[in-house]
């Protein structure tokens, strides 16, 4: 290993004692940890210039991606988004506010939402998704081609390994 990163420092800091801890595990759960407060900083970066946070910002790419319409339920949203009702519908209140989104009573089921995009939102949208694509692509660029399919496949497998029932 020819360079440490802060994560090997810190581990290097449990050799004053005798323990039983599993370091290795400890180690994989710790840089991933370091590395999604990497990327959520450089999310809130790119997108600050924009006028935009990282939760407004998955709110408008979330709908970018719901299709032509740009336009599905709170539900799905909260479902995709992993945030609770009330806080998304403090999101959407935020955007509808600004002008970005739109709120409407669903036309098969009177009791539903539906939640667009206005033309003002998916021009902020698609601004967002380039910036932000951007700067994770100069950062995974750091790294080569195949380490990064590596990467993603371990990651996919450790995710599933955590989702299973």
């Amino acid at each position: 290993m020819d360079r440490q990163d802060s994560i090997d420092r810190m581990l290097g800091q449990w050799s004053w004692r005798t323990h039983d801890l599993p370091l290795e595990q400890m180690a994989v759960s710790k840089r991933i940890t370091r590395m999604a407060r990497l990327l959520e900083d450089l999310a809130t970066a790119c997108l600050a210039p924009l006028g935009m946070d990282r939760g407004e910002f998955d709110v408008l790419a979330t709908l970018l991606r719901s299709g032509p319409a740009g336009e599905t339920t709170p539900t799905e949203l909260s479902h995709w988004l992993l945030i609770s009702g009330p806080g998304l519908t403090k999101r959407l209140g935020r955007l509808e506010d600004r002008g970005l989104i739109t709120r409407r009573l669903a036309p098969n089921d009177r009791r539903s939402l539906l939640v667009a995009l206005t033309d003002e939102g998916r021009e902020l949208a698609e601004r967002g998704v380039q910036a932000h694509a951007k700067a994770t692509a100069e950062l995974f660029d750091g790294i080569s081609a195949t380490k990064r399919e590596r990467l993603g496949a371990l990651l996919r497998e450790l995710i599933l390994v955590a989702e299973e029932p």
